[in-house]
């Protein structure tokens, strides 16, 4: 079942890539997760869970996002876990950035995303959006 549920977790990735986040790809995003699904946009914060938090989550984030990319670096999986190891780059309030990030995805045996955790350095987005002073390529 592995190799399935990678393909899942890569086809629901890439669903998110685009010029802009509309509200039909955000349906689409959604449809492919169970109905009481678990996105912790940092794994150690509580997360949005069922269809409706989901929706109005990703859809503000969408208010700031555009052109969002993904390039996959590594994914592996053991049962229906999916560790997929990625670059996310959007252009998030004008400035084109990419971050570095690990997520942890859960596959129903619908083959559906049941939960989803991203981990990441909230330093490397403080300084790809210049949010601490500096901006790309400074020290």
């Amino acid at each position: 079942m592995g190799i399935e549920h990678e393909e899942a977790v890569r086809g629901f990735l890439l669903a998110f890539e685009g010029e802009s986040l509309d509200s039909a790809q955000i349906e689409q995003i959604v449809s492919r997760m169970a109905p009481d699904a678990r996105y912790h946009i940092f794994a150690w914060e509580e997360p949005f869970v069922g269809h409706d938090a989901i929706r109005d989550e990703l859809l503000r984030h969408a208010a700031m996002t555009s052109d969002g990319r993904f390039e996959f670096v590594n994914i592996a999986s053991a049962g229906q876990i999916v560790f997929v190891e990625r670059v996310d780059f959007a252009t998030i309030n004008g400035k084109r950035a990419g971050f570095h990030v690990v997520g942890v995805f859960e596959v129903d045996a619908d083959g559906k995303i049941a939960s989803w955790r991203d981990y990441l350095d909230g330093r490397e987005i403080a300084v790809m959006l210049g949010a601490d002073g500096a901006g790309p390529g400074t020290a």
